[in-house]
C-alpha cells in the first residue's frame, strides 16, 4: 500500500529528542481532547499548482517538562523540532520557518489555515493510531511530487544569466548519480536518486533547470517514476 509523504511504524514514540519547542500546557483537557499525538496534515502543494498536488505534514506532539513538545516533518521527512508552539482553548498554533499554521483540535480531526509567503491555505487532518516513520521492519512505500531545481548533490547551481545551464551542471558532474533535486522554499536541500541511471538521458538534458518529479522515497533518496520540466 502506498501513502502520501509519509512512513509508517508499529508503535507510537513517547517522547521527542530534547530540543523541540517546549510551551506551558494551557487549559485541562484530557489529553485524548487535547493536541498530544501525531497529526496527519493536508492542504494543497503551494510549491506545485501545475500538478495540483497534495502537501502531507506529520505534526508530533508530546508532554514535555508540564508543557508540550512539537516537531514536524521536514523536507526530508524527518521530524524537526518547530520555532513555537502553543495549544490554548482547543487551538494549535505552530511556526515552522516562513510556515505558521493554525489547527483547532475537535477530538481526533483538525481543520485550520496555514500562512506562508506563498499565501494563506486552508489544512484540515487526523490523528493517528500509528506513527509514521522511516523506522520499522515493513515501512510502506509512499509517493511524492516535488518541484525544484536540479543540480548536484552539493546543492550547486548555474549562476543566474547562463545562456547553457544544462552544459554548464553536465560539466561540473561526474555522472549522472551527482544530479540531485533542490527542493524547500526556507533552504533548499539536495535529494538525490537511487535510479539515476534508468533516467539518464531526461536527467542530463534538464540538468540545471527547474522540473517537476514524482517518486518514492527510499530514505532520504527519491527512487524516480516521472521528471519532467517545470514553468
Amino acid at each position: 500500500m502506498r501513502i502520501y509523504d509519509v512512513f509508517r511504524s508499529t508503535a507510537l514514540a513517547a517522547l521527542f529528542a530534547a530540543g523541540a519547542a517546549v510551551l506551558p500546557a494551557v487549559g485541562g483537557l484530557a489529553a485524548q481532547e487535547g493536541p498530544v499525538g501525531v497529526w496527519n496534515i493536508r492542504s494543497n502543494d503551494m510549491t506545485d499548482r501545475a500538478t495540483g498536488g497534495v502537501r502531507v505534514i506529520l505534526l508530533r506532539v508530546a508532554q514535555a517538562n508540564r508543557g508540550y513538545a512539537a516537531e514536524i516533518t521536514s523536507i526530508r521527512n524527518t521530524f524537526t523540532p518547530v520555532d513555537e508552539f502553543t495549544f490554548e482553548r482547543g487551538t494549535m498554533r505552530v511556526a515552522f520557518g516562513d510556515y505558521l499554521y493554525t489547527l483547532r483540535v475537535d477530538g481526533e480531526d483538525l481543520t485550520g489555515t496555514v500562512a506562508s509567503p506563498l499565501g494563506t491555505q486552508t489544512v484540515a487532518g487526523f490523528r493517528q493510531h500509528r506513527t509514521l516513520m522511516y523506522v520499522g521492519d515493513e515501512s510502506d512505500e509512499f509517493e511524492t511530487t516535488r518541484t525544484g531545481f536540479l543540480g548536484d548533490r552539493g546543492g550547486q547551481l548555474p549562476p543566474d544569466g547562463e545562456p547553457n545551464r544544462a552544459g554548464w551542471m553536465r560539466s561540473r558532474i561526474s555522472s549522472v548519480d551527482d544530479l540531485a533535486l533542490l527542493a524547500g522554499n526556507r533552504v533548499q536541500v539536495p535529494v538525490q536518486f537511487t535510479n539515476a541511471r534508468e533516467f539518464e538521458s531526461q536527467l542530463l538534458a534538464l540538468a540545471g533547470s527547474r522540473v517537476t518529479v514524482r517518486g518514492v522515497w527510499v530514505g532520504e533518496r527519491i527512487r524516480l517514476e516521472s521528471i519532467a520540466a517545470a514553468p
